[in-house]
Parts: structure tokens; C-alpha cells; sequence
């Protein structure tokens, strides 16, 4: 009798645990479509999605090369593999390629830029976030509670960094899914060392091969080695043997799936590129920035919880890792988090908003833990009694719910109105603006037979047209900039301009000193050689001398 009673309350659990991914799976299905209608915004050409994400038209050229065939098919298969774009790894641009834009180009062609733009946002970025989201949950409830699973679900997923980051085309939701599955393979593991643990180092390896984030389970990894000696499930030779193996898998995982590294040139590239990127997120791209621990926390206060709710969530993650069931978890996620962030915290001085999400989300799913060892047990005599016996566990409990009631608040403060200015961005951008103001009034009035070539900050709209000859740089210009290009129109971004000709700024770029003069002089109206024709408080734009006596000197 008693084993049939296990086997009944085995299959409802797991019925249960079926019943809990059902809704769950409704609930990211219904953000899938909710995110849709603001991702078909801001892409009617590629010079539109500059001025809202310009890492996106960065990123968007790369998996449209790789599927552009060449002249040979030496040709073609090097232009898929030795993609360039060395900032981030092949897997996160194979994806792109042949997962979303490939059936995309079978089905209906590559030539709608919004449609193109839609699938990524909504494949690369939405999706796996989903996915992650999900993995996160079960990993700390196992799916055995509606309401942790569900409340857990949604408050992740409300973060305001992570409704920010489901708006843009970018690797961080399958770089969080990537760790998520790394977790979830090491626990499942459970100190066995079998097959599990060799997939967490496959995963691990593909997390680092797409970005080297990964490489921050080196505390983590050898933390659950160290358990698994000292709990006797290993001995110390074997410990070192599984350890090379896991070394062996992540490493050749790494090289596998960056087939651009068998090209000598390309490894070069990439480790240029790699090193310029971490010389520049820890001094600065352009001018010098100083890594500062308390501004990271503004960014997270910012753009990830309240104060409360990040004590909260540290609290909870330390009592997960001493108490409960999912001890292994809460501690892989402490040493997994720790070394990271505290890296950022003292080595970056570019403080990008996304950077602490593979920190603080692991961090904050440990929150059931939190309620799971404050809550009392159900009240089985009087009344008094029993508050007498559980006050201080009743007082951490409504503690908690209300600091979770404050964070959901504070995310949805953020997220609606990030959500409808997203939806409406085409109508309501300056950048918009300014140029229809400036074509109105101006560039109409130019007729010449030939194209009129134009030099634009990044932040500056100019459509797609067969009238203009667009040339733009990234980061900062001088006049040499200019004379290479020799514009007749030149339509700069007051901020951009505001931004760097600060006093006291140190460059770090050995021009710099050449492109704060000519942005001086593009602030005081003196820009050698050209004309001011028109500006209002977002920009500013030039028109070479020759034109302008041409065309608006006599009006």
C-alpha cells in the first residue's frame, strides 16, 4: 500500500510540475506576442535603427554577409565562417544566420529591413529570454509551487533591464540561457561526475565561445569539484582527471565553435579586437573614464531593483546556499556571481546597463528561498500562540512580500513607459524630426545632378535615398575626418557635441585634441568652410559655402 501511495503522489506531481510549465509556457508565449508590436518599430531603413540602437545595425551587417554568397564557394564558406564582427562569437551570429534570418530568407526574402529586424529582436533576444526565464524558475522551484513559479516567472521577466534588453537585437538572452544551462546540468549532476557534468562543461564552453563572460565559472567549477572530494564522491586523482576532462570539452568546444580561429589572420584579428575592447571598457573608448564599485550600483538601482530588493535578494541567495533543497544551486550561483561582479565593479569604467544581468538575475531567481525558510507552518492551535511561537519568521515574511510588492512597482514604473515610447518612437524621435524639419525647409530646395553627398553623426537620421551619398564614422571626427570625405551637408548631434567638449576631459584617443577644436567650432557656428543652415536643440547642420551661396544666400 505504501508504495502505491508514493507512485499516486509521484504522478501528481508531476502533473503538477506539467500544469506549472503549461502556464508558464502561456505567460512567455503572451510576452512573445506583447513584444512584438514595439520590435516592428524603428526599422524602416538601416539608417533608422542607428539613432534608437546603433549596436544593432553594427551587429545586423555581419549575419547578412555570412548569407550572401561569393564568387567561389571558398569564397562564400569564408564569408560565413570569418564573419568579423570579433566582439562577440560565431554561435551567437550562426544563430542569427541560420536560425532567423535564413528561413526568413527562404520564406519571404531579406528585403524588408523592419521584418528582418522584427525576427531578431524577437528570435535572438525575446525568445531566449523566455527560455532562460523559464530555466531559471524551475532550477529554484522545480516547478512544485504554482504560486513561487509563477510570481518568480513574472518578476524576472518585469526587470526593467530585461524589457529593455527584449527591445534590441543583442547576445545577452542567449548568453544568460547558455549559463542557465550550464547550472542546470552541474545540478542535475548532483557530484556524480557522469554524463551531466560533461554537458555543463559543454555548455559552459559554448557560453564562452559566444562570450567570454563565461569564463566566470572558474570559481564555480572547481567549488564543485572541491565538494565532490570532499564529500567522497571523488577521490583527488580522479578529481583532477574529471577536472582536465571538463578543461578539455570547454576548450574544444571554444575552438569548434569559432571555426574562424583555423584562419591565422582572423585570430589575430579577433585578439585585436578582443584586446582593443577590454583596453577601452576599462579606461574608456575616447576619452578617460574611471572605474568607480558605487556607480555600478547606481546602474543596478537604476535598471535592475530597488536597494531593498537587492538585499533581499543577497539574503536569500546566502540562505539558499546553507538551507534547502537547492544548496548545490545557491552556492554554484555565489561563486559564479561574486568573482564576476567584482570584476566589473573595479576593472570596467564603461558602464553598460546590460553588463550585470548574468549576475543579478541568477541572484535574484534565488528569491523562493528566502520565503520558503521564513514561512511558518500552517497554524494548528490558538491564534496568540502561535503568533507568539512564529512573530519574528510573520515579520521577515510580510517584510519580504512587501519589498517584492516595491519591486514589482518599480519595475513596472519603468517598463510601461519604456514599453509605449518604444511602440511610438518613429513618431515622437528628435532625430525624426530634425530631419524632416531640415528636408522641409532646406534640402528640398537644393536641386543639383548628382547626389548630394552628406557626413552624419550616428545619432543623426538620413534616410535611405538615391538622393544622398551617406557617409558617417563611429566615435568621434576632426576635419581631417571631413576633407576625406568632403561633404556637401554636414548634420552633427548637439549632445555628441556637448559630450565632448567638456573642460578637464582627458582623451584617449591620440587625435582627440583635433576633434574637440572642430567640435568647438561646430558649436560657435564657425566650421571652415561651410555654412550654418539650419539647427534646433537636438542638431546642427552645415552646408558647404559653395551651395550655400548657390542656393540661399539670395533668400
Amino acid at each position: 500500500m505504501p508504495l502505491i501511495g508514493r507512485k499516486i503522489f509521484s504522478e501528481m506531481n508531476m502533473q503538477k510540475k506539467t500544469i506549472i510549465f503549461v502556464i508558464l509556457l502561456a505567460i512567455g508565449l503572451g510576452l512573445f506576442v506583447l513584444f512584438w508590436f514595439p520590435n516592428s518599430t524603428g526599422a524602416r531603413d538601416l539608417n533608422m535603427t542607428y539613432i534608437f540602437e546603433s549596436d544593432e545595425p553594427a551587429q545586423y551587417t555581419h549575419p547578412m554577409r555570412m548569407l550572401t554568397p561569393g564568387k567561389t564557394w571558398n569564397q562564400t564558406l569564408y564569408r560565413f565562417f570569418a564573419y568579423q564582427h570579433y566582439y562577440y562569437g560565431f554561435p551567437y551570429y550562426f544563430y542569427s544566420a541560420v536560425f532567423v534570418l535564413l528561413p526568413l530568407k527562404l520564406a519571404a526574402g531579406l528585403g524588408n529591413i523592419s521584418l528582418n529586424f522584427l525576427f531578431l529582436r524577437q528570435f535572438v533576444s525575446v525568445l531566449p529570454m523566455i527560455a532562460a526565464m523559464l530555466l531559471l524558475v524551475y532550477l529554484q522551484t522545480g516547478f512544485q509551487s504554482y504560486l513561487k513559479s509563477i510570481v518568480l516567472f513574472l518578476l524576472l521577466f518585469s526587470v526593467p533591464e530585461v524589457v529593455t534588453n527584449s527591445l534590441w537585437y543583442h547576445p545577452e538572452a542567449l548568453v544568460l540561457l547558455l549559463i542557465g544551462l550550464t547550472f542546470f546540468f552541474l545540478v542535475r549532476d548532483d557530484l556524480k561526475f557522469g554524463r551531466d557534468f560533461y554537458l555543463s562543461a559543454f555548455f559552459c564552453g559554448l557560453t564562452v565561445a559566444t562570450k567570454l563572460v563565461g569564463l566566470f565559472f572558474f570559481l564555480a567549477i572547481p567549488y564543485y569539484l572541491f565538494l565532490g572530494w570532499r564529500q567522497k564522491k571523488i577521490d583527488l586523482r580522479r578529481a583532477f582527471i574529471v577536472a582536465a576532462q571538463f578543461v578539455a570539452i570547454m576548450v574544444a568546444i571554444f575552438i569548434l565553435a569559432n571555426p574562424f580561429l583555423f584562419w591565422a589572420s582572423e585570430r589575430n584579428f579577433a585578439w585585436k579586437t578582443q584586446t582593443d575592447l577590454h583596453n577601452s571598457l576599462g579606461g574608456g573608448f575616447i576619452v578617460t573614464y574611471q572605474a568607480d564599485p558605487l556607480r555600478w550600483y547606481n546602474v543596478a538601482v537604476q535598471n535592475f531593483a530597488t536597494p531593498a530588493f537587492l538585499l533581499l535578494a543577497t539574503v536569500s541567495v546566502a540562505i539558499g546556499a546553507f538551507t534547502g533543497t537547492r544548496r548545490l544551486l545557491n552556492q554554484l550561483v555565489i561563486f559564479w556571481a561574486a568573482p564576476f561582479a567584482i570584476y566589473i565593479s573595479v576593472a570596467l569604467a564603461i558602464r553598460a546597463s546590460h553588463f550585470p544581468m548574468p549576475i543579478l538575475l541568477p541572484v535574484f531567481s534565488s528569491l523562493p528561498a528566502y520565503f520558503t525558510f521564513f514561512t511558518p507552518p500552517r497554524p494548528t492551535g490558538p491564534w496568540l500562540a502561535y503568533f507568539k511561537t512564529n512573530w519574528l519568521r510573520l515579520a521577515m515574511l510580510a517584510v519580504g512580500l512587501i519589498v517584492v510588492a516595491a519591486q514589482f512597482s518599480f519595475s513596472l514604473s519603468k517598463d510601461i513607459p519604456l514599453y509605449v515610447s518604444t511602440l511610438n518612437r518613429e513618431k515622437n524621435n528628435p532625430s525624426l524630426q530634425f530631419y524632416d524639419e531640415l528636408d522641409a525647409n532646406y534640402l528640398s530646395r537644393i536641386t543639383l545632378d548628382r547626389q548630394l553627398i552628406v557626413f552624419r553623426d550616428v545619432e543623426i537620421y538620413f534616410p535611405n535615398s538615391p538622393r544622398y551619398d551617406i557617409h558617417f564614422k563611429w566615435g568621434v571626427s576632426n576635419y581631417y575626418t571631413i576633407q576625406k570625405v568632403n561633404p556637401d551637408l554636414l548634420v552633427l548631434s548637439k549632445q555628441h557635441l556637448y559630450d565632448y567638449t567638456q573642460e578637464n576631459l582627458q582623451g584617449r584617443d591620440p587625435d582627440f585634441a583635433l576633434t574637440y577644436e572642430f567640435y568647438k567650432d561646430a558649436l560657435n557656428g564657425t566650421v571652415n568652410g561651410f555654412t550654418l543652415l539650419y539647427q534646433n536643440d537636438f542638431g546642427i547642420a552645415y552646408i558647404s559655402t559653395p551651395l550655400y551661396q548657390q542656393f540661399f544666400a539670395s533668400r
